[in-house]
């Protein structure tokens, strides 16, 4: 395993204008504790952590060792409120955090998100909160694989969180729900994506969480 060397953001910066590719470590065993750990989103009545953590778990083992310190992964109607919310309450704190997730850039970034797509005898269903509440599909989610505008989807996503039928087009990557699978976020490449179509037994360095605590 190659050695850790802890180097300023200019440097960091200077990096991705050389598009030189790099792993950003996690402290991972440092959970959001106090409240300066997290960004409180009203709208959704939730505190979101500004840190990524638990780099290279797989969606079961993430939701677990989250449980176990009274914590939890967000759904995809939390995430996309919290995203809404930092993109238009700016300051120098919202705008990194946006950024740290939304942004086109190295390192290759990914976050987990608390939804599992189940196939049922009457329809598509979405399971949250670690499988425990389960929900037909909202009928007004789009459901191909579609470039779209991020802004409308955050802007009037479906009542579950995802992007609706009549989302405007843009840049953004969405991968429509599949069966047996979960919920990403994440930048690769030259693209940003929401991906609901992830195996949830992958695990990659770059893949984590930013846990959620609720009231």
């Amino acid at each position: 395993m190659p050695p850790i060397i802890e180097v300023t953001d200019e440097v960091l910066k200077g990096l991705d204008q050389l598009k030189i590719s790099y792993t950003r470590a996690a402290r991972q065993n440092t959970f959001p504790r106090l409240k300066q750990d997290f960004v409180y989103i009203p709208s959704a009545k939730l505190h979101f952590a500004k840190q990524k953590i638990l780099l290279e778990k797989d969606w079961h083992e993430t939701h677990q060792t989250l449980g176990e310190e009274g914590l939890a992964m967000p759904t995809p109607s939390e995430f996309s409120q919290t995203l809404k919310y930092l993109r238009d309450n700016p300051n120098p704190e919202n705008t990194e955090l946006y950024n740290e997730i939304i942004q086109i850039r190295n390192p290759w970034r990914a976050i987990w998100i608390d939804a599992f797509f189940e196939k049922r005898k009457d329809g598509l269903y979405i399971l949250t909160e670690n499988e425990t509440k389960a929900e037909m599909l909202d009928k007004n989610t789009l459901i191909k694989d579609e470039r779209i505008s991020l802004d409308s989807w955050l802007d009037n996503p479906t009542s579950q969180g995802l992007p609706r039928k009549d989302v405007a087009r843009g840049n953004f990557y969405f991968w429509s729900p599949r069966e047996n699978s979960v919920a990403g976020f994440g930048t690769v490449g030259d693209d940003a994506y929401l991906y609901c179509g992830r195996d949830p037994s992958v695990r990659y360095s770059g893949l984590g969480v930013h846990a959620v605590r609720r009231e």
